[in-house]
């Protein structure tokens, strides 16, 4: 009986690691995910990811400045609704990705903006303003 055990144990080892070369550590990881995940995907080597090309979407919006912060690099804006990520208008504080988008802006003014969604900041890709 414990050699069967024996048997069936190394038969399904060699199985897993067979499957996308899974190691052990990788199976301890994936077991601790709370939701369901493939086997294959256990496997799949996250640093070949792209991230700024796969797990971030440029958003839109329009909305009026209320405040610049050039040597924090931080732009507050009041905007409207954003459907793409299903906010409702609000006033918030964005990241600059480069000081110098904000250049010839100034509170009150209205502007179109794209942003970015990385880790848990909120960064301005491109910042103009309205009807240029």
């Amino acid at each position: 009986m414990k050699k069967d055990r024996f048997v069936v144990a190394a038969m399904t080892v060699t199985t897993l690691l067979s499957i996308g070369e899974i190691t052990h550590a990788q199976l301890a990881e994936a077991s601790t995910f709370s939701q369901p995940m493939m086997l294959a995907e256990a496997s799949m080597d996250m640093k070949s990811m792209k991230m700024g090309d796969t797990l971030t979407t440029a958003h839109h919006a329009t909305g009026t400045v209320k405040k610049i912060d050039a040597t924090a690099g931080m732009v507050t804006i009041a905007h409207g609704p954003i459907a793409s990520l299903d906010w409702p208008g609000m006033t918030m504080g964005f990241k600059l990705k480069d000081t110098s988008l904000a250049k010839g802006i100034k509170a009150g003014d209205t502007v179109n903006f794209d942003f970015i969604h990385s880790g848990d900041e909120y960064i301005v890709t491109r910042l103009q303003l309205a009807g240029k």
